[in-house]
């Protein structure tokens, strides 16, 4: 896999606890360290010790709960990467290394919007998918089964397929093709549009359109036409041996592969497929990341070059409304009262989350983002603190950029 190939430099772990000057997010992929080169990042908290205090003592107090063994956590406003923060510890167990700033988590869900949303929206930008064409014009062995034809793209997108989970697919597959063959021949439940189920399924039948029509495995398509042009270099599927010492360890699988999993997907559906799959398997930094969130924060503009049009990415970010009160996007959700970004959320952001303990919040008010990764499924999923934790965080971060813009 090339882009995780490319490795950043090394991070100068002491001096972004501390900070030094902010760090624009566009430019270049950080190329090869050389000895009196800078690292890019390194300086990202400079002159923020003071202000993010509150927020890094609310991420401390969670790991001391027990919430997770660690977090990296960073922050962008305004174009510039204002903190990035590493917490804790890779795992739980006794004498665990630090978390490293560079960390490489498993994205979980994530990947449904970094990797497979983006694709979608590339391809619809170049006139090759249409979000209203029936699933079946890309993947004729999903019809056959009643229901089928009416289901489109965008109710793939917003979770209102009427798609079932009726049963543990990794169960009753050995292989991909296993897999997939038992989604092509999920019932429908309800008619497309009418509820809302927040379903995998979705997503592996999305991963599976960007690969037909893309006419490139998913990986590698999102390897060289998403992440390679936005300079995120440590992003992708299956990372290799060489990453592990910088991959926090996910669960102790008990149920499944009865071993400590690290360095491979988390998610059991996605490990069946090979590790490439369009609802997860992704792995990334909290710095690369943020390539992505500015990437949208700058609609649809990268590094000086235009990504996406403002018309696509302003029709993916659009709450659908559909069933009548749902607050998905295409891809992404939004805030909701009581939701993981608090009470400070802006109503037009969005947001996603990952099992694993990921979440990326994007709030086009503020021309700001969060991201927060963890890995509070270590060692068991049982533990449900990440919940109240994301909460409090993000109110604590949206809490000091507004003091810090005199909000």
């Amino acid at each position: 896999m090339t882009a995780l190939l490319r490795h950043l430099p090394a991070l100068a772990f002491a001096v972004l606890a501390c900070g030094c000057a902010e760090q624009p997010l566009t430019g270049p992929a950080p190329q090869a360290p050389q000895a009196a080169q800078a690292a890019p990042w390194a300086d990202a908290t400079a002159g923020q010790a003071a202000r993010f205090a509150p927020v890094f003592d609310e991420v401390d107090a969670w790991v001391a709960k027990r919430a997770f063994p660690g977090a990296v956590l960073a922050v962008g406003v305004d174009g510039r990467l204002v903190a990035l923060k590493a917490f804790g510890r890779l795992d739980s167990s006794p004498g665990a290394p630090a978390m490293p700033v560079d960390a490489v988590f498993d994205l979980a869900s994530l990947t449904k919007v970094v990797a497979t949303t983006t694709a979608i929206a590339l391809l619809c930008d170049e006139g090759l998918v249409k979000l209203d064409e029936p699933v079946v014009r890309y993947l004729p062995e999903f019809a056959g089964v009643s229901g089928h034809e009416r289901i489109t793209v965008r109710h793939l997108l917003a979770h209102n397929s009427g798609l079932p989970s009726p049963m543990l697919l990794w169960k009753h597959a050995g292989s991909r093709a296993e897999l997939l063959d038992l989604v092509y021949r999920l019932p429908v439940q309800a008619p497309p549009g009418a509820e809302f189920h927040y379903r995998d399924e979705n997503f592996i039948l999305l991963g599976e359109i960007v690969q037909r029509v893309g006419g490139l495995p998913l990986d590698r398509f999102v390897s060289t036409r998403v992440f390679e042009p936005l300079g995120m270099a440590e992003t992708g599927f299956n990372p290799p041996a060489s990453l592990l010492p910088r991959i926090p360890a996910t669960e102790q699988d008990e149920h499944c592969r009865h071993r400590l999993v690290r360095g491979t997907v988390h998610d059991e559906n996605a490990d069946v497929m090979g590790g490439v799959a369009g609802h997860a398997g992704l792995f990334s930094t909290a710095a690369d990341l943020a390539r992505l969130a500015e990437m949208i924060l700058d609609r649809g503009q990268a590094g000086g070059r235009r990504f996406l049009s403002p018309q696509t990415l302003d029709s993916f970010l659009a709450r659908q409304h559909q069933p009548p009160g749902s607050s998905r996007t295409l891809g992404w959700d939004t805030p909701e009262p009581g939701g993981l970004a608090g009470p400070r959320a802006s109503a037009d952001a969005v947001l996603h989350t990952g099992f694993t303990g990921t979440s990326l919040y994007i709030d086009r008010s503020r021309r700001a983002f969060v991201v927060l990764l963890t890995n509070r499924v270590n060692p068991s999923r049982d533990n449900k603190l990440i919940g109240p934790a994301r909460t409090a965080i993000h109110s604590a971060v949206l809490q000091a950029l507004d003091a810090g813009a005199g909000r």
